[in-house]
C-alpha cells in the first residue's frame, strides 16, 4: 500500500452532517414512565425518562393495525420537545402530548 492519496478524494474534508435532534436511547439511572392512550381511551404505551438525559416511547406488545402511526407520532414530540430546549424531566407533562394523545401519570 502507497501513500499516495487518491485523486478523487484528496480534496475531501470530513464535516459533521447530522446532530442529534432528540433525547437519548440510554437511560443513566432509574426511570419514570406514563402511560399514553389514544382518544378512544385505548392504552397505546408509555413514555419514559431518566430526568436527566434520556427519554422514549414504548409501545404495548401487541398494537392494533390502526396504531401503526403511533411511534411515529410520539418520535415527532420527543424530537420538538427536545428541539424546544425542555429538559428530560418535564417530559411527563401531559400538555406537551394533547390533543391527540392523553398521558396518564401513575398515582
Amino acid at each position: 500500500m502507497t501513500d499516495t492519496p487518491n485523486p478523487r478524494f484528496h480534496d475531501v474534508t470530513a464535516r459533521f452532517v447530522s446532530e442529534n435532534d432528540s433525547y437519548d436511547f440510554k437511560a443513566t439511572g432509574p426511570v419514570r414512565r406514563a402511560a399514553v392512550h389514544d382518544r378512544h381511551g385505548r392504552l397505546l404505551g408509555h413514555v419514559w425518562t431518566d430526568d436527566r438525559q434520556a427519554a422514549g416511547f414504548t409501545r404495548i406488545n401487541d398494537p392494533e393495525p390502526d396504531m401503526a402511526y403511533v411511534r411515529g407520532q410520539m418520535n415527532r414530540i420527543l424530537t420538538k420537545a427536545y428541539r424546544a430546549g425542555i429538559p428530560a424531566s418535564e417530559l411527563l407533562n401531559p400538555a406537551l402530548y394533547v390533543p391527540d394523545f392523553e398521558l396518564r401519570l401513575a398515582s
